[in-house]
C-alpha cells in the first residue's frame, strides 16, 4: 500500500527525518487520543514498568513528563485504529518486506513544561549489533508547533553513524548527543493528522511545551527485519508482560 509518494520516501532517507501534514483524518486521532487519555487519567494507577517521568530527578513523579511505555499493550484497541493501520503500511513501504511492529509509547508535556527532549539518537539506547533498520513515527494527537513542543531534527545527521552521548545531569536517564548546535536544527511542526517520520540514527529533539495546551504524542517504532532478538531483549519483554499482566487481567480498557 503506497501511504507517501516516493519523493517523499527519498526525502526520509536522504536526510533523516520527513514531516507529513496528512496522514490521518481528524477522526482518526480523535480516537487515538481517547485511548491515551484514558491511560494518562489513570497514570498513578499503572504498572511501575510501564511509566517513566522525563522530568528533573527532584520533581514529583509523573508530573513533568509522564510517559507511558507499551500504550498499546495497556490497551489493545489502539492497534486496531486506523491511525496504527495506516503507520504500520507506510513503515513497510519505506522499509520494505518484513517490517514489524517492534515498541510505541506515548509522552505527554502539560502546557507550560519547560523541559525539552534532548538532542539524542535513537540507536545509543538500542545497540544490539543487529543488521537492522528502524523507523518512527511521531503522532501528535493536536496541532503542535515550536512553541507546543513540536520535533526537531539534524538533517543528514543519520549519516555519521552513533555519536557520542553524555548523560544530562538531574534529568531522569535522558543521554544527550555531544555537541549539536540549535543552529543545526529543522523544526518540524504539524497540524491535527500529521506526523513526523525519522530514522534510527537521525539525530532529534523536541522543543519545550511553552503552549496552553497540553501536548500529547503516541510514537511506533517499527524494524526492519525481523531477526531473531537478543536474549536481553527477549527478558526485558517476558519481565515486562509479566509485570503488567496483574493489571491488564483486571483493568476494563477500551
Amino acid at each position: 500500500m503506497r501511504i507517501i509518494g516516493e519523493r517523499q520516501r527519498r526525502s526520509l532517507l536522504e536526510d533523516g527525518y520527513l514531516g507529513v501534514a496528512d496522514l490521518f483524518s481528524p477522526a482518526e486521532v480523535a480516537e487515538v487520543a481517547s485511548h491515551l487519555d484514558g491511560l494518562f487519567d489513570r497514570f498513578g494507577d499503572l504498572p511501575p514498568a510501564s511509566v517513566l517521568d522525563l522530568g528533573a530527578t527532584d520533581g514529583e513523579f509523573g508530573t513533568q513528563v509522564p510517559e507511558i511505555l507499551y500504550p498499546s499493550v495497556l490497551s489493545p484497541s489502539l492497534r486496531r485504529t486506523a491511525v496504527f493501520q495506516r503507520a504500520k503500511a507506510l513503515a513497510k513501504q519505506v522499509l520494505g518486506v518484513g517490517t514489524w511492529f517492534r515498541f510505541d509509547h506515548s509522552i505527554r508535556k502539560p502546557p507550560g513544561c519547560g523541559f525539552e527532549t534532548v538532542w539524542h539518537q535513537d540507536r545509543v539506547h538500542k545497540r544490539t549489533g543487529l543488521p537492522e533498520r528502524r523507523l518512527n513515527i511521531w503522532i501528535p494527537t493536536s496541532p503542535v508547533t515550536a512553541t507546543d513542543g513540536c520535533m526537531r531534527y539534524v538533517p543528514r545527521s543519520h549519516l555519521n553513524g552513533v555519536l557520542p552521548h553524555e548523560p544530562v545531569p538531574d534529568r531522569r536517564g535522558a543521554l544527550r548527543t555531544v555537541g549539536v548546535a540549535d543552529s543545526d536544527a529543522v523544526d518540524v511542526p504539524l497540524p491535527t493528522g500529521g506526523a513526523a517520520l525519522h530514522l534510527f540514527e537521525t539525530v532529534h529533539s523536541a522543543h519545550p511545551n511553552l503552549g496552553n495546551s497540553t501536548r500529547t504524542a503516541w510514537i511506533l517504532q517499527f524494524t526492519h527485519p525481523r531477526t531473531v532478538l537478543p536474549t536481553a531483549t527477549l527478558l526485558h519483554r517476558a519481565i515486562y508482560f509479566g509485570q503488567t499482566r496483574p493489571w491488564r487481567t483486571t483493568a476494563v480498557t477500551p
